[in-house]
């Protein structure tokens, strides 16, 4: 797909949900934690798992290797693919792949943004999750966790 890609051909279009969001801190028409919690859950939808989301189970042997193989093989072709076009710079700059691009990150960006923003207000509301961050977020769990740091305590 690069090379249409590059030709502007074929693009991903921009969520109508993240080309909405002029500030990541515009006013939340309905500040309770029903509101905030299916706006976090919506933007999720779009952006994917945050930062303070359980990990995923751990992925056998043999479905790392046949998705580490299928990507490689992808990245192979499409790097191929966009070898093909001379100039692959100044044609994305023409075709307005660059511009489309940049406009796409931006989006995504707002909506990072926007979902922290959301969460920071439900946890100051006093929210559970997914209208607030996951208290238990980044604290190791299980029989190998060990907490190493110095105490404030004196």
């Amino acid at each position: 797909m690069s090379p249409l890609n590059d030709l502007n051909l074929y693009r991903d279009e921009i969520p109508v949900l993240l080309a909405d969001i002029r500030s990541p801190y515009e006013p939340i028409p309905d500040v309770s934690c029903k509101a905030i919690g299916e706006a976090v859950a919506e933007l999720t939808k779009i952006l994917g798992r945050d930062s303070d989301a359980e990990p995923l189970p751990e992925r056998s042997f043999a479905d790392k290797t046949g998705d580490d193989a299928a990507g490689l093989t992808l990245d192979t072709i499409a790097s191929t693919m966009s070898d093909f076009i001379p100039f692959r710079s100044l044609v994305r700059d023409a075709t307005g792949a660059n511009r489309h691009d940049r406009r796409l990150r931006a989006a995504f960006e707002r909506g990072v943004a926007r979902r922290a923003y959301l969460k920071g207000v439900g946890a100051q509301l006093g929210c559970a999750p997914p209208a607030a961050p996951d208290p238990s977020a980044g604290i190791p769990k299980g029989p190998d966790a060990e907490f190493v740091g110095t105490s404030q305590a004196n």
